[in-house]
């Protein structure tokens, strides 16, 4: 189940700044956790975090060989198929 982490300190582990309609996240491979820094829209529109789609689809996992270029980096969020996974085109300076 994903894990409420408080919003002052998501944006350090992500390493990177909320922004308006992006989701974004970081795989941390020490931990082997991916963390998500949801948009401002959706923190303003839900008030459980837990139920926004990007949560619901981690809890579902992730497979591993959508992230091996992206452990480590900030990196913008999509879904497909109803998994979390980078987003095409992302990298270190989402």
């Amino acid at each position: 189940m994903t894990r409420i982490i408080p919003a002052d300190r998501i944006e350090e582990i992500v390493g990177a700044r909320r922004r308006k309609h992006q989701h974004l996240g970081r795989a941390v491979s020490a931990e082997a956790t991916v963390h998500i820094l949801h948009s401002q829209e959706c923190r303003d529109s839900l008030d459980d975090l837990r139920e926004c789609v990007y949560s619901r689809a981690l809890d579902r996992g992730i497979d591993t060989r959508a992230w091996r270029h992206h452990m480590d980096c900030v990196a913008e969020l999509a879904i497909v198929r109803g998994e979390l996974v980078p987003a095409v085109g992302s990298n270190r300076d989402a």
